[in-house]
């Protein structure tokens, strides 16, 4: 019994090491007039972009939201990644964000 938590345990210590750690951007905070410091400043773009930098075979998952207004959205911020030095080739977009009104960043380590 003991034996079995204890792998337990380990699985759970090795799987959420390996996870990515996901960021938010809120649409309110995509509201806000766009220059390249302010997009920079946002935390899930500034956070991302950090490890994509430390880690150049890693890419980007980008989670967002169904419908028009998603894709407008995700279109434009791809367009705004690409723009600050993001290869095209390391962003994966899919859809099915959590919540509506939000994107999802995952930075996938490289292989």
């Amino acid at each position: 019994m003991n034996r079995s938590l204890l792998i337990l345990f380990f699985l759970f210590i090795t799987h959420s090491t390996l996870a990515g750690e996901i960021e938010l951007l809120h649409a309110d905070e995509w509201l806000l007039p766009k220059q390249a410091a302010t997009i920079l400043e946002m935390p899930a773009i500034s956070k991302s972009m950090q490890q994509l930098q430390r880690d150049m075979n890693s890419s980007l998952l980008l989670k967002y939201p169904g419908g028009d207004e998603g894709t407008l959205w995700i279109n434009e911020l791809r367009s705004w990644l690409i723009a600050l030095g993001l290869s095209s080739k390391r962003i994966e977009l899919v859809q099915g964000s959590v919540n509506p009104a939000t994107i999802e960043f995952e930075v996938l380590p490289g292989k």
